[in-house]
């Protein structure tokens, strides 16, 4: 040992070790002549545990075989089982399990482009932990991400944390003062919406129709031209109408509640009745309906 120490200049405990190893192998033995150890043949040594090697890896061929095979099998029989519960390029996903999934299984499969609606307002801390690794993988295999949020978001720090590092990976964020629904498309050709608006635990339909499928992507990039970007700071107000303003005159238009118009912006209630305020101000006006008289005078709505 002190020689063998003195010549590779190796710790004891690694060349003991190291001596181990070649017992078990069979490359070296004990000797009862001037010499401790006697070195074996490789090849004569080695060559059963190569061979055995090599039928333990054929037997995981022949194993992953069959198993591609199966799964191979399987896909068939779900796409066939989702093409006959599909209604002329329509599928019903009936609990938000399924649309998870589904989801996922869009988004995995998407090839160019992944766009979305995100109207809930900032993201929760599970549902930033469970987009994460999957918008990761989508934007690694070179698909385009944009997603549109409401401008509420802007005050919540994990969300805008969430949003700069999307921005990183390649992803484009942008926000709005109310968005029409929750949308996802992918690839132009499927988009997905909920079944209630207000209840997402009641499902979605996965839209196939290419002529609808069109007219969502339209009103996407409807959306997206008039949206700002998250990182940059949104226009202070003019003296005409800001978008934020428009948006709560057609809201009061179409006689949504303060409650109605807090989901739909993702803000308080507290927070509607400071915007309202200030916009009854901006059109010095003493009630909810003159500022709606006033905005109708002024070619606002």
């Amino acid at each position: 040992m002190d020689d063998i120490e003195r010549n590779l200049g190796l710790p004891g405990e690694a060349i003991r070790a190291a001596l181990d190893r070649l017992a078990e192998l069979s490359l070296l033995r004990p000797s009862s002549g001037p010499e401790r150890f006697i070195a074996g043949n490789p090849e004569v040594e080695l060559t059963p545990l190569l061979q055995r090697l090599e039928a333990e890896l054929d037997e995981r061929r022949a194993r992953l075989s069959r198993d591609r095979a199966l799964v191979a099998a399987l896909t068939a029989e779900y796409t066939t089982l989702r093409i006959q519960s599909g209604s002329q390029g329509v599928e019903h996903l009936d609990s938000l399990e399924s649309v998870r999934l589904r989801l996922h299984e869009l988004s995995r499969e998407a090839t160019s482009e992944v766009r979305a609606f995100m109207p809930g307002g900032a993201l929760s801390a599970a549902a930033q932990a469970a987009a994460r690794p999957l918008d990761e993988q989508t934007l690694a295999r070179g698909v385009r991400m944009q997603t549109v949020y409401l401008d509420s978001v802007r005050n919540d720090h994990a969300t805008v944390e969430y949003a700069t590092w999307f921005t990183k990976q390649g992803g484009q964020t942008r926000t709005v003062p109310s968005l029409p629904m929750r949308l996802i498309l992918c690839d132009r050709s499927v988009a997905v919406i909920p079944v209630n608006q207000e209840a997402s635990r009641e499902g979605a339909f996965v839209l196939h129709l290419s002529s609808v499928v069109a007219a969502l992507n339209q009103l996407f990039e409807l959306v997206w031209e008039r949206a700002a970007p998250l990182g940059e700071t949104l226009a202070p107000d003019c003296d005409g109408p800001s978008e934020r303003d428009l948006t709560l005159l057609k809201m009061l238009r179409e006689g949504l509640t303060d409650e109605g118009i807090a989901r739909r912006l993702g803000v308080s209630i507290r927070t509607v009745r400071r915007l309202m305020a200030e916009l009854l101000k901006k059109l010095k006006a003493q009630s909810r309906f003159q500022a709606g008289m006033e905005a109708v005078r002024l070619g606002w709505l």
